[in-house]
């Protein structure tokens, strides 16, 4: 019985194995690389598109659970508000696009200080006061530039 190092045991073995056939080439004139290149650029550009789409229009599952939305923004941020058909039809002001306007705004707004655990109750809602009082004061002063 012969001992073999484990190096010349693995090149026994691949001498062993038989020969890969070398590869199929394509018929004259015809390159794969390029059209490879292009298949991979169109699903990167087709999966850019689908996350561009979720990024304009997100909420997908309420979406197609029937949900209505509204968007809004200023220069800096974007607002969007979804309700389902039982919150549309509880409204009790039907003018306004957002039903059950007051509650909404008041979600936003009650919780949103920053450290309140830290504030006592009367300071976090006097910072959320403060806030209605200039949203007032904005509406004041739209009115009269529409007078």
């Amino acid at each position: 019985m012969v001992r073999h190092t484990p190096i010349e045991a693995a090149n026994a073995s691949a001498k062993a194995q038989p020969p890969v056939p070398p590869a199929v080439k394509p018929g004259k004139g015809y390159t794969l690389e390029p059209d490879v290149h292009l298949w991979v650029d169109e699903q990167i550009f087709e999966e850019d598109v689908r996350a561009v789409l979720r990024m304009m229009r997100p909420n997908t599952r309420e979406r197609l659970a029937g949900w209505k939305e509204y968007r809004t923004g200023g220069a800096h941020f974007r607002v969007t508000v979804s309700w389902d058909d039982e919150f549309q039809i509880t409204s009790p002001d039907t003018n306004l696009a957002v039903p059950h306007m007051t509650e909404v705004m008041e979600t936003l707004l009650v919780g949103s200080c920053r450290g309140q655990d830290e504030q006592n109750v009367k300071d976090e809602f006097e910072l959320y006061r403060s806030v209605v009082r200039d949203l007032y004061q904005r509406l004041e002063q739209r009115e009269t530039c529409y007078e």
